[in-house]
């Protein structure tokens, strides 16, 4: 009778979902003794060779670990670091990783540095880029300040952009720099009597060392202490040694929400979502061209979310009913191209809870977006997901998009066409590949159970040369595995 029981309250809830075994060569590394008790991956890196470099920190060290191809531990080095001196991100290339911090010697001064680390032949430097004189309000009382990096697609320089928010101002700090020498090339401080309620999205620097700041801003010169979800917008600015030029990216009627760029030549391409409600949601995709020479708008395109997003979301009976409304509290992660010039976009649902008075943050729904070289919309999907930590990577191999997470070890088929994905209470995980076609067609994989020390991370994975490297999440005895 319990057996009886039990099944009907599968059949209810929905099916256990089969799924298929990996499509990918899975190779996992030997597992080797990490003597650093420190598990604040920052970022992991392939040379051209594949050897791979991981880049850890915590407030009194930096550690770098070096692996062969075979992904065996062959070098570690852990560099000390100054008691105020803060890790602000990092690039990679020339089999280089070149990670950035900023310390503050005198309340005045900002000393920005690298340390290299050469994946090839072990060596590390650490070279000083630039020593600079701040306001002191600015720096300790500031409502925000952050760092943003870009490479240029000739690999021969890359940007710095440090800002910091204070009450109404907004302080830029724009270095560009000789990726060889790594002499400043030139620098432009720009400072703009705003409101607090601005943002920094991303930087990118294309081939003749022009700068480009997108950036979000509420600014409302008849209420400038006021938050106005009437004016919010984004802006895009150029700099050049010599010149600066800046553009507002308003649409009439409509609100975006939320942007990434793809350079292409002598075009700036910028898709994202828009909105109708002004609201933290988003109504449909836009995608935004603009001539980077003229530095004007040459085409801006808004289309709404398919149905089959709110399929995957609410069910198959629900979808049409659904479609049209807005969704909300998604964040872009990647922008992926494939060989066709297609534009893959993925946005995870984020947002923060308390439960006796203890944060807690959802990383949930993913939605996966496909646009044509034309910038069209070509199909939308989407992941039912539930997680509380970053959980997924995602990158595009032969044409086809990969979606990398951890969920529960058995996902479910509902009966309305939805898979749901989750970890129960007391379920083991599993790590699992969605694989989409170029169709927007969709096969799910178990990759793995997990089990003991085999818990990998995706979100700190790497895709290059058709390999996809991540980390386990152990803090003792790690391992790497290889999807290839």
């Amino acid at each position: 009778m319990k057996r009886i029981l039990l099944i009907t309250l599968l059949i209810s809830q929905g099916l256990i979902f089969a799924q298929n075994e990996s499509n990918f060569r899975v190779y996992e590394s030997p597992i080797y003794k990490d003597e650093v008790k420190t598990d604040s991956v920052r970022a992991i890196y392939t040379s051209k060779s594949g050897k791979t470099g991981v880049i850890r920190n915590d407030k009194k060290e930096i550690v770098f670990d070096l692996f062969d191809e075979s992904l065996t531990n062959i070098h570690s080095k852990l560099v000390e670091t100054d008691r105020k001196e803060t890790y602000i991100g990092d690039i990679f290339y020339n089999n280089e990783i070149n990670v950035f911090t900023e310390t503050f010697p005198d309340k005045d001064i900002k000393v920005l540095t690298c340390y290299v680390f050469n994946l090839e032949d072990k060596t590390n430097k650490k070279i000083e880029l630039s020593s600079t004189t701040i306001d002191k309000k600015m720096s300790l009382f500031s409502n925000e300040k952050g760092a943003e990096f870009s490479m240029s697609p000739d690999m021969t320089s890359f940007s710095i952009t440090n800002y910091t928010i204070h009450r109404d101002e907004i302080f830029y700090h724009i270095s560009v720099f000789d990726s060889k020498t790594y002499e400043l090339i030139y620098s432009q401080e720009v400072s703009r009597n705003e409101n607090k309620f601005y943002s920094l999205s991303e930087i990118q620097i294309d081939d003749n060392k022009n700068v480009f700041l997108l950036s979000e801003s509420f600014y409302d010169e008849e209420t400038p202490r006021l938050k106005s979800e009437k004016n919010r917008g984004f802006i895009v600015e150029k700099f050049s040694e010599s010149k600066y030029s800046k553009l507002d990216l308003h649409i009439e009627n409509k609100y975006i929400k939320s942007l990434k760029a793809v350079s292409n030549d002598n075009e700036y391409n910028l898709y994202g979502f828009y909105s109708d409600s002004g609201l933290n949601a988003i109504k449909g995709v836009c995608n935004i061209l603009i001539d980077i020479e003229d530095f004007e708008i040459k085409d801006k395109k808004l289309q709404d979310l398919p149905t089959q997003i709110y399929a995957d979301l609410f069910g198959s009976d629900k979808a049409e009913k659904k479609k049209g409304k807005e969704l909300f509290e998604y964040k872009i992660d990647y922008i992926l191209k494939d060989n066709k010039d297609n534009v893959y976009l993925t946005a995870e649902q984020f947002y923060i809870t308390y439960q006796n008075n203890q944060k807690v943050e959802h990383y949930d729904d993913i939605l996966i977006i496909k646009f044509n070289p034309e910038g069209d919309l070509d199909w939308g999907r989407s992941i039912f997901k539930y997680d509380y930590k970053p959980s997924y990577n995602a990158f595009v191999k032969n044409n086809n998009m990969h979606i990398i997470l951890n969920s529960g070890k058995k996902l479910k088929e509902l009966n309305d066409g939805r898979t749901k994905t989750s970890k129960g209470l007391f379920e083991t995980s599993a790590l699992y590949d969605f694989t989409y076609k170029s169709t927007g067609d969709s096969e799910i994989y178990k990759i793995q159970n997990n089990k003991n020390n085999t818990y990998y991370r995706p979100n700190f994975g790497n895709y290059v040369k058709g390999k996809f490297i991540m980390i386990s999440d152990s803090r003792n005895e790690r391992q790497f595995m290889t999807l290839e």
